[in-house]
């Protein structure tokens, strides 16, 4: 197994690897309140048993237009991992990243920028819907995270709100969720926790799965977004408005 800080030691595996199809990931539950500071240094995260996961998809096409493959390891790669504890799931992406650009774009526009995204399906129900219509429901959500021009950790994303998605600053802060963003020379360390509440209403505990997916969005000119990479193999960035592309995530163990 992977440890976390693995993530942060070594090179991520190489996306000429073998694929893992399968896209479940395994995390582990912690029956006590998780010792964890939300501020990007992964240091508390040592102990604990968290597998990583590289992101070895690398995303063709997004929003209608053609996506470049990074050019190396260096210019875009990343792994993550995921625990939880009764109250919360908490989330670590570590990319690798050369040119890290945040805060050129708009509220709404932030996936043109530096930033990751992770996905939840709090109850694994499947909407069957035509291509190109959401089959999000009110357990489902993207959270984007990245920085705005001040510096300052934003979230955004898309959630199902009156028949559509939608998406206002300050909504996923409201309800709980905490991030921080950690840069280095190399790239940055986004940190997440949110509350059990927000997409699962079920107790948290060993045997809990849910949908689950990772994607980063690289800008390496200020421009448009130059690539993108994914967990699971959506290649055409289809998981902001469908539950289809996602993995899942099984709580399937205690931890220490």
């Amino acid at each position: 197994m992977r440890s976390i800080a693995v993530l942060i030691a070594v090179l991520f595996a190489s996306f000429s690897a073998e694929a893992d199809t399968s896209y479940t990931y395994k995390a582990v539950f912690l029956e006590r309140k998780a010792p964890i500071v939300i501020n990007g240094d992964l240091s508390d995260w040592e102990g604990l048993g968290v597998e990583a996961k590289p992101l070895k998809n690398i995303c063709t096409y997004g929003g209608g237009r053609r996506l470049s493959p990074p050019i190396n390891q260096m210019d875009l790669s990343a792994s993550f991992g995921c625990f939880a504890d009764p109250d919360n799931f908490y989330v670590a992406v570590v990319v690798r990243d050369d040119k890290v650009i945040m805060g050129e774009e708009p509220f709404g526009r932030t996936h043109h920028d530096d930033s990751v995204e992770i996905y939840f399906d709090g109850d694994l129900v499947r909407r069957h819907q035509r291509e190109g219509q959401t089959d999000y429901d009110a357990n489902d959500a993207q959270i984007r995270c990245t920085k705005d021009k001040h510096g300052k950790v934003v979230l955004e994303g898309t959630g199902l709100f009156g028949g559509r998605l939608f998406i206002f600053p300050g909504l996923w802060e409201s309800l709980g969720i905490v991030a921080a963003i950690k840069t280095s020379s190399m790239g940055y360390i986004v940190e997440m926790k949110v509350p059990k509440g927000v997409f699962v209403s079920v107790p948290l505990g060993v045997g809990v799965n849910i949908g689950f997916n990772v994607m980063v969005n690289d800008d390496d000119d200020g421009g448009n977004r130059d690539s993108k990479i994914s967990w699971t193999a959506d290649l055409s960035d289809k998981s902001y408005m469908s539950t289809r592309h996602f993995g899942s995530l099984k709580i399937d163990r205690k931890g220490p």
